[in-house]
């Protein structure tokens, strides 16, 4: 088994270099084929970031509590990011999540959905790489997000 592993391997490797070199067409070489592209006006993970502060920044201007970002990227192909957040009462839940929503409008991302803003204990407003949680305290503490998603790194720090 190891001869022929060898073997096909040895193959692969010096047929590699010829096999390269025959599908090389005359455009890929020429000088116009190798200037740089102008840069973007701004990657997906840009236009994310300046929404997310701005989000945040709004959040924090209407008082929110306990405001936590969590990395899930890694962990969950749901969403990138959690946003966590406490209000005191249901009015300010929903004045906190007006208040994501305009922010958010304003970088051009829209909402896909909107959930519990009726009730406002727990407002989920999710923008499909950014969900954001909006809770009264009581709710927050039984549901436990943080403790559910405790592998995810706390990225809290990055935009306060």
């Amino acid at each position: 088994m190891d001869d022929l592993f060898e073997g096909v391997t040895r193959e692969a490797v010096a047929a590699g270099p010829k096999r390269a070199a025959r599908s090389r067409t005359k455009t890929e070489t020429s000088p116009e084929k190798t200037k740089p592209k102008a840069p973007a006006a701004s990657t997906p993970d840009e236009k994310l970031g300046r929404a997310l502060k701005k989000a945040i920044s709004a959040l924090l201007d209407r008082k929110a509590e306990k405001i936590a970002v969590l990395n899930l990227s890694g962990l969950t192909s749901m969403t990138d990011y959690f946003v966590l957040a406490s209000a005191t009462n249901t009015r300010q839940a929903q004045a906190l999540a007006d208040a994501v929503e305009t922010a958010m409008k304003d970088e051009k991302v829209r909402p896909i959905s909107i959930e519990g803003y009726q009730t406002a204990t727990w407002i989920l407003l999710d923008f499909g790489d950014v969900v954001f949680h909006i809770f009264e305290d009581e709710a927050r503490r039984f549901y436990g997000l943080e403790r559910l998603w405790g592998d995810a790194p706390d990225l809290t720090g990055n935009f306060a």
